[in-house]
C-alpha cells in the first residue's frame, strides 16, 4: 500500500479514477442542485417525509447488517453480479417514490450512515464514508428526481421537463410542461437499481479505496465488474420494480 497515512485514511491518489474527475463530479453535482434550488425544484420536506426517511433508513440498517449477512454468497457469482443488494435497491426506490422529491435519498443516506457509525462501524475514516455514501448513490437519485419529481416510481403518470406559460381566462399562468408515457416506473426502477449495482464497483473500488484504505484494483477488473453489475442491478431493479408500484398504492393510494 502506497501513499500517506493518516487516521486510517491513505492520501495515494493512484486510482482508477483519477481525482481531478471526482472533482468535476462534485462540481456537477453542487451545480445541479443549485440550479434544483434556484428553480425551486428543492421542496422542502414534510413531517411525514421525515418519518419514511428515518424508517427506511432503519430498515436499511436492519438489512445489511442482519439480514443480508444471512443470504448465501459465492464468490465465483457475488463478484460479477452482488445479488444482496436488492434489498438495499427496493428501499432506496421507496425513499424516491413515496417522497418523490430531490434531496430525499441524500438525506435519507446521511441518516442510514450514521445509524451505521454509531450500532456497527464506529467513526474510523470519516468523513470519506459519508462522502462515499452520499455521492456514489444517493446525489445520482436525487439528480434523477430533479426530472422526476413526485411522478417518480408511477405507473403512467408524466415526466417533468420544465415549466410553460398558458393562457386562461384569468390570465397568464405558468404551468408544469408534462409528457404522459405509461409504464415509466420501469425506467425508474431501471436507473435506481443500476445506480447501487455499480457504486461498489466503480465509486468505491474505482476510487475511495484507494484513497481510504490504500487498496488498489486494475483498471479491466474495475469496469468488468462494473458492466456486470450494471446488468444485475438493473435486473434486480426490474424485480423491485412492481412491488415499488405496489406499495406506492398502498400507502399514497397513486398509481
Amino acid at each position: 500500500m502506497s501513499g500517506s497515512y493518516w487516521n486510517g485514511v491513505h492520501f495515494d491518489t493512484n486510482s482508477v479514477i483519477p481525482p481531478w474527475i471526482i472533482v468535476i463530479y462534485f462540481l456537477i453535482i453542487i451545480g445541479l442542485l443549485a440550479y434544483g434550488w434556484k428553480k425551486h425544484l428543492l421542496a422542502s420536506f414534510k413531517t411525514v417525509d421525515y418519518v419514511y426517511m428515518g424508517l427506511l433508513a432503519a430498515i436499511l440498517v436492519i438489512w445489511n447488517f442482519f439480514i443480508s449477512p444471512l443470504i448465501p454468497r459465492f464468490s465465483g457469482v457475488t463478484t460479477w453480479f452482488y445479488y444482496p443488494d436488492i434489498g438495499e435497491i427496493l428501499i432506496l426506490l421507496l425513499v424516491a417514490s413515496l417522497i418523490g422529491k430531490p434531496g430525499s435519498v441524500m438525506t435519507m443516506m446521511f441518516i442510514y450512515t450514521l445509524l451505521s457509525d454509531i450500532f456497527h462501524y464506529g467513526f474510523g475514516g470519516e468523513p470519506f464514508w459519508f462522502i462515499y455514501e452520499l455521492t456514489a448513490y444517493a446525489a445520482l437519485y436525487d439528480l434523477y428526481l430533479l426530472l422526476r419529481g413526485e411522478y417518480f416510481g408511477t405507473d403512467h403518470q408524466a415526466v417533468f421537463w420544465g415549466k410553460k406559460k398558458v393562457q386562461g381566462e384569468g390570465g397568464t399562468t405558468t404551468q408544469q410542461h408534462l409528457v404522459t408515457i405509461r409504464g415509466l416506473f420501469v425506467l425508474d426502477c431501471l436507473v435506481g437499481g443500476i445506480i447501487v449495482g455499480i457504486a461498489y464497483n466503480f465509486w468505491y473500488q474505482g476510487f475511495w479505496a484507494t484513497f481510504v484504505e490504500g487498496y488498489s484494483y486494475t483498471t479491466n477488473y474495475v469496469l468488468t465488474t462494473t458492466l456486470t453489475n450494471a446488468a444485475g442491478g438493473a435486473l434486480m431493479g426490474l424485480i423491485a420494480a412492481p412491488f415499488v408500484v405496489y406499495i406506492r398504492k398502498v400507502i399514497k393510494g397513486v398509481y
